[in-house]
């Protein structure tokens, strides 16, 4: 079943945790792996913070992140946001050449993700991400996979 949660925060730092929590529980649900959900929360805490750093430059305003699980195993991502319009020909990931701290959020953003781009909105900006998951098979209640039935050896 396609299932959509939608939550609105205030863009500061210490709530990034609140949408991690949401991802997190929003694909455990699905049976995502956890290292998948590990990659997708640092992901999407990327792009937060991008948006609390580069869009509202620390002002408290609002991120409305919307998770929308397509099935059998995809979330779509969109973060919504109300800062000035950003140029998406100017965001790229920084050469890994380049050796300092930080400045990778993009590089992971595009590494975890299979599709990020900004989709026109007349205010603000809006990031769609999207990506696909392997789906373990879910164990049914005899302890067995899928709908094979139980057979005794």
């Amino acid at each position: 079943m396609n299932q959509t949660v939608t939550i609105s925060f205030r863009a500061l730092t210490e709530n990034i945790k609140l949408a991690r929590v949401v991802i997190h529980t929003f694909l455990t649900f699905r049976g995502v792996f956890d290292k998948d959900i590990f990659d997708t929360e640092l992901a999407v805490n990327e792009a937060i913070a991008n948006i609390i750093q580069h869009t509202y430059k620390g002002e408290p305003n609002y991120v409305v992140m919307t998770l929308n699980w397509i099935e059998p195993d995809t979330l779509e991502v969109l973060l919504r946001d109300f800062g000035p319009k950003v140029d998406p020909t100017k965001i790229r990931p920084r050469d890994l050449d380049d050796i300092r701290p930080g400045g990778l959020g993009v590089y992971i953003i595009q590494r975890i993700f299979e599709v990020m781009e900004f989709r026109n909105v007349s205010l603000g900006n809006l990031l769609y991400l999207k990506r696909s998951f392997l789906i373990p098979p879910k164990k049914q209640e005899n302890g067995n996979l899928n709908n094979e039935p139980y057979r005794e050896y």
